[in-house]
């Protein structure tokens, strides 16, 4: 065979070869993500637009039926569905999965923007996402202090949400209670009719005189200057001032309504209970901390968790931030667990080959084909885009037991064409040769179970796909292995004569001669068939 007779003609070409590819895929173990279970997009995008104050018959006909119409000339969609509620409307589009999320999420996001004018003015902008399994927090960081809970919200919200978001694999922050800022103005009811007042012209006052507008720029001599007139509210007194045309003339705000500087309605609550030390805290903010998808969980935890003393001291005096969850201790712990068992998995396997084949070379040659088809399969791992989990690392738990069956197949046969009297170079070339078919052929026949899996369009099959495609690169690695590896270090390092073999060696091989010679005993006694013959019929 090509392979094997260029091994045992130039070694030191194939072994830089061999060597690159375990050099390369080093690299890419060290290079590969870590995460929990892999990387699956699911065909969903959900449309989002919060309208505050509307009823769920207002939120069906001015905004979900208008979104589902717009949506619906998109392609590949297999069904929409929507939920009108009190204040907000949500509608969730499932597309084929032969569909590209990212476009999918692109055309929905085009044909939602055309039709923006036509949604109610007061309605908020819409909130456009594809559906990501792997967006849960990774991170529950508590804030706590002896500041006021709006204090906190505001530093966890201007100060801490930057922080975080700046390190690398983080997609969003999330905040959760506290209490946020709130410019109030309450009018009451009788003042509003006696006075002729329309809350809706009210709210546009209030909203052209609290704004900065660009005034152009003049020039002097050789110098422009651009003008801005300033009209953000920067203090009560300057709202409660302002003009209001009401029925009765002109009349300041401040007589009209209650302004004052308040917090807004709290309807989500932080509270933090540490059953151990049995210490309650109510005045907390909850940040909660999501990897982007492309980010590595581990990598990312760790690093938020070595800033976390330098930004501590940054904060007020007698605040706090507190690790209450981190996902990535179980994914580490998950991922070290499945490394050690395949490390267990090479180790038992070599231990067994040394029982059997009781010769430390013969064993050295097998055991090569092992670390060198699952170090190469890291290679091939990181271009076809995969992440180091639990689905790509049990692929390699399958496939230890499967990468040396080939080497050993081989090596026996070069055993017996040495028996021929053959030296050990002419063995390993013959001895290869010989059965390259009969190798490849059992080999096909594990590919051809597993790449099925990898070709499953359910949902099912996206996760299946890195655990099947795993087991096929390690046993398509140990198919060059057997051609490559173990003719070339056959040829090396056997020995040309048959040396005295070990003590323990020559007790095993006692041993299984007795066993054969136990079994040839069975045999003979059972004798062999006789041959049938149908009864003649009188």
């Amino acid at each position: 065979m090509f392979l094997s007779n260029i091994s045992i003609k130039r070694p030191i070409m194939i072994s830089m070869v061999l060597i690159a590819f375990v050099v390369f895929g080093a690299l890419a173990f060290f290079g590969l993500t870590l995460n929990l279970m892999p990387d699956v997009e699911f065909p969903y995008v959900t449309v989002q637009i919060i309208y505050p104050g509307a009823g769920p018959k207002e939120i069906e006909i001015q905004i979900s039926k208008k979104i589902e119409d717009a949506v619906s000339t998109i392609s590949q969609i297999e069904f929409i569905q929507s939920y009108s509620m009190e204040g907000v409307s949500f509608v969730i589009i499932k597309f084929e999965l032969e569909k590209d999320v990212d476009i999918a999420n692109q055309e929905v996001k085009d044909k939602v923007n055309a039709i923006l004018n036509e949604l109610p003015r007061d309605a908020e902008l819409p909130v456009i996402e594809k559906f990501d399994i792997s967006a849960f927090p990774v991170l529950d960081i508590v804030f706590t202090g002896n500041i006021s809970v709006r204090e906190l919200y505001d530093i966890a919200d201007k100060k801490l949400k930057d922080r975080f978001s700046q390190v690398a694999g983080v997609g969003k922050v999330d905040i959760l209670g506290g209490e946020q800022r709130e410019i109030r103005i309450e009018m009451d009811n009788r003042i509003v009719f006696q006075n002729a007042i329309s809350l809706q012209s009210m709210a546009q006052i209030l909203a052209a005189h609290n704004m900065d507008i660009p005034g152009g720029y003049f020039k002097q001599r050789s110098q422009e200057y651009s003008v801005r007139t300033k009209g953000e509210f920067s203090n009560l007194e300057i709202i409660r001032d302002l003009e209001v045309l009401t029925a009765f003339g002109v009349k300041k705000l401040g007589q009209l309504a209650e302004v004052e500087d308040t917090g807004a309605d709290v309807r989500e609550r932080s509270t933090y209970f540490n059953n151990q030390n049995k210490v309650r805290e109510d005045n907390v903010v909850l940040i909660s901390i999501i990897k982007s998808p492309d980010g590595n969980t581990v990598d990312m935890a760790n690093d938020i968790k070595q800033i976390l003393p330098a930004i501590e001291k940054e904060l007020p005096e007698g605040c706090r931030l507190s690790v209450v969850r981190d996902g990535s201790a179980f994914i580490e712990s998950s991922v070290q667990d499945t490394l050690g068992n395949i490390l267990l998995g090479v180790l038992f396997t070599g231990l067994v080959l040394l029982f059997f084949l009781h010769d430390l070379r013969s064993t050295l040659i097998v055991a090569t084909a092992m670390p060198f088809s699952i170090i190469s399969t890291f290679l091939f791992l990181e271009i076809s885009g995969f992440s180091l989990n639990i689905m790509t690392l049990m692929g390699l738990s399958t496939a230890v037991g499967i990468l040396v069956t080939n080497s050993v197949v081989v090596l026996e046969n070069i055993f017996r064409h040495k028996e021929m009297g053959h030296t050990r170079s002419e063995a390993a070339d013959k001895g290869t040769t010989e059965i390259a078919v009969a190798v490849i052929a059992s080999t096909m026949t594990n590919i051809v179970v597993f790449l099925p899996i990898a070709a499953m369009g359910s949902m099912v099959g996206q996760f299946f796909k890195e655990f099947a495609l795993t087991v096929t690169y390690a046993t398509v690695f140990s198919i060059i292995a057997s051609f490559t590896v173990t003719p070339m270090l056959a040829s090396l390092i056997l020995p040309e004569v048959d040396t005295k073999k070990h003590v323990i060696g020559e007790k095993l091989e006692a041993m299984f001669h007795s066993w054969e010679d136990w079994y040839r005993r069975i045999l003979k006694s059972i004798g062999p068939p006789k041959p049938w013959r149908k009864p003649l019929q009188m």
